[in-house]
Formats: structure tokens, C-alpha cells, sequence
């Protein structure tokens, strides 16, 4: 399969909210592995030889590879195109995404962000950068979603980055409806519109002033009752959030979890330990493993503390902030979960 050859009347997807269903609906090719070009990856370390070669003596079948169609750059699949070769085959399977480049690189993170590897922080909040310089007309809580970040620290790169954004007066959400980023500006075009054209629908207005046939509404209804097109709310609107400073930000985050502590993490750990679920299946138990020894190695960290020199101090704070960060996004994670499935 060659880059020219792959189809054009593939499905169009909308990147922001592809899951696994809408990949497999992708038809399968044998891609040569001598084709496949480096894909443009979010990750900041490179392969990882170690993974590559657990995945070559797993034994399993390897799942397809995602690639551009266009430039047959892999997108998802690094490590198994990887694997492959060092298993010497000459072909493997792929499933082909013949977006634009920028939206191949917004669909590579956001296949990371839930893979047995996850992406760190910092490799998110560097893809973060580049993804709203390339879709600045996304929300706040649309480019969140594609990253794993917060909408705060969403709106924080993108309040540090504005200088290099292009501007935008609409901004498309997660539902894919374009809202205006300031709402006095398309009602007031809307006033516009109605007192040049007072016969057009209001679907002709809110389409031609990019606002929803209800803002029209609700901007002909205050008119007519003697009031301002913009409420007073919309012009003392409060600024975008910042992302908070990173000594507030960790003050915060632990007198959060202080409150909402409930039990104690051994007694958890012993909890979940006796869940069938858990306990019954490898990746079960393999998880149980995992948080206990977490939570042994947190233990220690008051002894640790005492032993690192001064000159170190400054160095792992940042790592333990980082590491506290991850944290608090998994169980923010968890919790998103918990109450999609209530």
C-alpha cells in the first residue's frame, strides 16, 4: 500500500470525540513496514525498547496500527510496528485516518492518554500547547478533553500562549456547537441584523450572527421591552480562569483530598483486596499490587525527606509536585467515571 493509494471516501470523523467504536469502524490494510514513516508522537522520551520487546515475547496478536493515510506516518502503534520488525515480519496491519496532519497529532494523544503507557503531564501539557495553536476555535473544555488536562489549565496555556494563538470570535465545545467567545459581540449583531432586516427568520439571524436562534430571541424580547441587548452580566463577565500557581495549586489539591478523606488506605487496599472482581484476574490483582505498593512508598515519604541534601531539595519537590499532579488527574478520572455510570 503506497500513501497515493489509500481511499478517499473514508469516513469523516469529528477528532475531539473518536473512541475505539469509531476506529474499528476503519478498514484493515497491510501496510509494508519499509513505508511506515515515524508518526508525529506526543511523547517527549522515544520508544521504549523494554515495551517493544515485552510485546514481541507476549505472544499475543497485536492489535492494528493507526496511520495517516496521506503521509502512512503512524499515528498510534509505534512500539508494535516496532515489535514487528524485531519479529521479522515484513508487512503488519493498520487502519488508515486520512484527516489533516493536525488532527492525525490530536488523535495520537488522546489514544496515549488511555494506553498501557499514558502520557506524563508534562508530555499532555506539551501537546496541549501545540493543539491550541493549531485548533484555537476549540473550548476550553474541548482541547481538556483531547488532553487530560483541566479546563483551567487549559485556559492557562492558552492565556500564556496568546501571542502566538490567532484569534477566534466563536469557539466550538465538546457537543460541537460554535459559541461566541464574547456574547455581547453577537448579541449586538444581532441587534444590528434585526433593525436592517426585520423580516428574516430567526434562524437567518442566528445563523448569520453565528448565535442560537434562543440568544436571537431573547435579544428581540428585551429590545422590545426597552432594554439593552447585552445583559449586564455578559459586560462584567469574570476573566478566564488562570492556572493557579504551582505552591496554591498543591495547597489546594491536599486540602481537598484532606476533606474528602473517608477511610484509611490500608483499609482500603484490604477492601479491594476482597472484591471478586479484582481478585480473580490478573489485572485485577496486578492493580491491587500496584496502589499498595504506592501507597507503602508514600509512607516512607517523612523518613525520605530527612535524607535528601539541599542541593537536591528544589529538584524533587518539583518531581512530587508532578507525581501529586498525576495523581490528582486519576482520581479525577475515576470520579468522571463513577458518575457517568450512576
Amino acid at each position: 500500500m503506497s500513501a497515493a493509494s489509500t481511499e478517499s471516501s473514508r469516513p469523516a470523523f469529528d477528532v475531539a470525540a473518536l473512541d475505539a467504536v469509531h476506529l474499528e469502524t476503519l478498514p484493515t490494510v497491510r501496510v509494508s513496514l519499509q513505508e511506515l514513516r515515524l508518526g508525529d508522537t506526543p511523547r517527549q522520551g522515544g520508544l521504549s525498547e523494554e515495551h517493544c520487546r515485552n510485546l514481541t515475547d507476549s505472544g499475543d496478536a497485536l492489535p492494528p496500527v493507526l496511520v495517516h493515510g496521506p503521509t502512512l506516518r503512524v499515528i498510534d502503534g509505534l512500539h508494535r510496528a516496532r515489535a514487528a520488525v524485531l519479529c521479522g515480519h515484513e508487512a503488519i496491519t493498520a487502519r488508515v485516518f486520512d484527516g489533516s496532519e493536525d488532527d492525525a497529532f490530536v488523535l495520537a494523544v488522546r489514544l496515549n492518554l488511555r494506553g498501557r503507557r499514558p502520557l506524563s503531564r508534562a508530555e499532555r501539557v506539551a501537546a496541549a500547547v501545540r493543539i491550541i495553536r493549531t485548533h484555537p476555535h476549540w473550548s476550553d473544555r474541548r482541547l481538556a478533553d483531547s488532553t487530560g488536562l483541566s479546563a483551567a489549565t487549559v485556559a492557562g496555556i492558552r492565556s500564556r500562549s496568546a501571542a502566538q494563538i490567532p484569534r477566534t470570535e466563536v469557539r466550538v465545545g465538546k457537543d460541537g456547537r460554535a459559541r461566541p467567545v464574547d456574547g455581547a459581540v453577537g448579541r449586538r449583531r444581532v441587534c444590528r441584523l434585526l433593525e436592517s432586516d426585520p423580516a428574516a427568520s430567526i434562524r437567518e439571524i442566528a445563523r448569520r450572527a453565528g448565535v442560537s436562534p434562543a440568544t436571537v430571541l431573547d435579544v428581540r424580547r428585551r429590545l422590545r421591552d426597552g432594554h439593552e441587548p447585552v445583559p449586564p452580566r455578559l459586560l462584567t463577565r469574570e476573566p478566564a480562569p488562570r492556572e493557579e500557581p504551582a505552591d496554591e495549586r498543591t495547597a489546594r489539591m491536599r486540602a481537598l483530598f484532606e476533606a474528602e478523606a473517608a477511610a484509611d488506605p490500608e483499609e482500603i487496599i484490604a477492601a479491594l483486596t476482597k472484591d471478586p472482581s479484582l481478585r480473580y484476574n490478573d489485572a485485577g490483582r496486578g492493580l491491587i499490587r500496584w496502589l499498595d505498593q504506592s501507597r507503602r512508598a508514600i509512607a516512607h515519604c517523612p523518613d525520605a525527606a530527612e535524607r535528601i541534601p539541599p542541593h537536591s531539595a528544589a529538584a524533587v519537590a518539583s518531581l512530587a509536585r508532578e507525581l501529586a499532579l498525576a495523581w490528582a488527574d486519576f482520581a479525577s478520572a475515576l470520579l468522571s467515571t463513577e458518575q457517568a455510570s450512576s
